[in-house]
């Protein structure tokens, strides 16, 4: 449970995927994307297509997601709480998926398939602390999975839906939401962070259009041999998820009428 160094160099020289949230999922066939162990984060067990990739690790790194209202020290995390009990379910319906929250949420989430990590936990005799000693590892979701990533021994690592991060031009909104994203100028592109684990990794972006200034980029219709479609929220997400991603006041789920 607090234990992350049983964790380093299971997968050592092995390939991984990563999904994000980012809006070129929207693009993709996710199916295409099973050959290797992937992690995910954020909220890709919503995704229809989730139980057909070889998903072995989730994080959702949000401090005091899981934890009381009266505990949870901004609004934002009150307006959460439809999709953070979504989440928990989640935790309980994939046994066979070790999943990674804040320490901040102990023990309000507790489980077999439940690890905690924060930046105390990492210690001297950890993997990780060459990156603790340039930023937080665990301090959102680009930076947590793929220091799991690291941690873990993978030699090769595909993103997939990273787009703010490692794709030019970037993509803003999530493939949750209504539309195709919003071109925006990312002003953090983690490049002291990624240099250090870029040592011992070989990081791909798949994207379906522009370059990566951070990682090398990879063409989704070179990678698959199939061009990208485009399909709307609704046509990827049931019902039952889309009512919740609404209930936060921030997504934009359903179009205006």
């Amino acid at each position: 449970m607090f234990n992350l160094n049983k964790y380093k160099d299971i997968h050592k020289g092995e390939t991984c995927y990563i999904f994000g949230d980012g809006p070129s999922i929207k693009w993709f066939d996710l199916t295409k994307f099973s050959d290797h162990v992937g992690i995910s984060c954020g909220v890709i067990p919503f995704h229809n297509d989730f139980e057909k990739l070889n998903v072995k690790y989730h994080m959702l790194v949000e401090p005091w997601f899981y934890c009381p209202t009266w505990m949870q020290p901004h609004q934002y995390l009150k307006d959460y709480k439809p999709l953070s009990y979504a989440q928990a379910d989640i935790m309980k319906k994939y046994k066979d998926i070790e999943f990674f929250i804040n320490l901040s949420n102990f023990p309000w989430e507790i489980g077999k398939n439940i690890n905690y990590v924060h930046r105390a936990l990492v210690n001297d005799k950890s993997k990780l602390m060459d990156i603790k000693e340039l930023e937080d590892p665990f301090s959102g979701s680009f930076q947590a999975t793929l220091s799991l990533a690291y941690l873990m021994g993978f030699s090769k690592v595909y993103l997939v839906g990273f787009d703010g991060w490692t794709i030019q031009p970037a993509r803003t909104k999530r493939w949750y939401e209504i539309g195709e994203g919003e071109y925006f100028t990312p002003a953090n592109f983690a490049l002291d962070f990624l240099d250090t684990i870029k040592k011992n990794m070989d990081i791909y972006t798949i994207s379906f259009e522009g370059e990566s200034c951070n990682v090398k980029n990879i063409n989704y219709r070179r990678y698959t041999d199939q061009e990208p479609i485009f399909k709307e929220n609704n046509e990827i997400l049931n019902n039952k998820y889309l009512k919740v991603l609404d209930s936060f006041p921030e997504y934009n789920i359903y179009k205006e009428l």
